[in-house]
């Protein structure tokens, strides 16, 4: 089996995310995002094919079809909507950490009966007693979300806690992508909540939960550059510049070939980490790798592919700024793609 192949059972799978896209993702993905409008019905939509307890082990309340069917149904959302892409990521994130944890509240996650959003240790939220303080300036999904799954620090140590959204201080904000996922700045004045894992049980549960961010994002990042390269080369072949069409020209074809090079390797990390994680094995390094070489992929093509549409490349009826956006605004969640490569550098190199 090559790297890009997938089995009968996941391709119909495949098969069913590209249909679900195609008829009800793709007719409202531009107007959603242009009027900030949240996903809510194509949210339950992903709810009712069951993507958000896919790549669950069995044994933990999941449907036990690992990570490569979650990270190629990322792709094919995200070539249509980073932003329902990023709420199947944040869902399926908190549904993971609540495996782990062996937490009750992972089956409404995990059947999408509740919103959940993470919040993830890099933003410092802290545990003192039975309440959390801090504030996370921007969690994707926060603005309308039941839970929130917290990865909080309690003295240096790791934890994971679960906070009704209610509890909370939450401000809509006017982020630059991942507008119709209803971003949100998120503070805890004294928010009461539960502890689901401590110790060695919470470290495990939120190292899942990011692997599952690295490439969940890293997959969505893949299908928005997928979706440049085509935006740009359909215009391409049509606009005529010099008496022949773009696609004729030099200079612009050799964009199209250092932007797909650049989003088919980062679509083999991607497969690679979610193949690895799939075999038990570690994953966490190629899935930081897949995940920085991917959103720099899709930054990389939503560029050029506005540069080839011209002027007409910064409106929205385009969509390719709406994948620029999105790229751009992936770069510094979960950390950040700098932060990505200090963990890299420390797990590797031991910097």
């Amino acid at each position: 089996m090559h790297n890009l192949q997938f089995t009968d059972d996941q391709t119909l799978i495949l098969d069913t995310v590209a249909k679900f896209v195609a008829d009800a993702v793709a007719p409202h993905a531009q107007e959603r995002d242009e009027h900030r409008t949240f996903a809510r019905d194509e949210f339950a939509g992903l709810a009712e094919l069951g993507l958000f307890a896919m790549p669950i082990a069995e044994d933990r309340g999941g449907a036990g079809m690992g990570l490569l069917p979650f990270a190629a149904s990322c792709e094919e959302i995200g070539a249509r909507s980073g932003s329902l892409a990023r709420l199947l990521v944040g869902q399926v994130q908190c549904a993971t950490a609540l495996a782990h944890a062996g937490s009750d509240a992972m089956g409404d996650v995990a059947a999408g009966g509740k919103l959940a959003a993470w919040i993830g240790r890099e933003h410092g939220i802290a545990l003192r007693g039975s309440s959390l303080s801090g504030k996370a300036e921007l969690v994707p999904g926060a603005g309308e979300a039941d839970l929130l799954v917290v990865a909080a620090n309690d003295g240096g140590k790791t934890v994971l806690v679960i906070v009704e959204a209610s509890a909370t201080k939450r401000t809509a904000l006017r982020a630059l992508g991942f507008q119709s996922a209803a971003p949100a700045r998120v503070e805890f004045g004294s928010s009461a909540c539960v502890v689901a894992a401590e110790g060695s049980t919470a470290e495990a549960a939120v190292r899942a939960a990011e692997t599952v961010a690295f490439l969940g994002s890293a997959a969505a990042c893949v299908g928005a550059g997928r979706a440049s390269i085509v935006a740009a080369r359909a215009h391409a072949s049509e606009r005529i510049a010099f008496g022949k069409p773009l696609l004729g020209q030099q200079a612009v074809v050799r964009k199209l070939v250092e932007c797909q090079r650049a989003v088919d390797a980062a679509r083999h990390l991607v497969f690679h980490a979610a193949r690895l994680a799939d075999l038990g094995e570690l994953a966490e390094a190629a899935s930081m790798q897949a995940r920085i070489a991917a959103v720099d992929a899709a930054v990389l093509a939503a560029d050029e592919a506005i540069q080839i549409h011209g002027g007409f490349g910064y409106t929205v009826e385009y969509h390719v700024e709406r994948h620029y956006r999105d790229a751009k605004a992936t770069e510094v969640l979960d950390g950040g793609n700098e932060r990505c490569k200090d963990r890299l550098a420390a797990l590797q190199f031991g910097a």
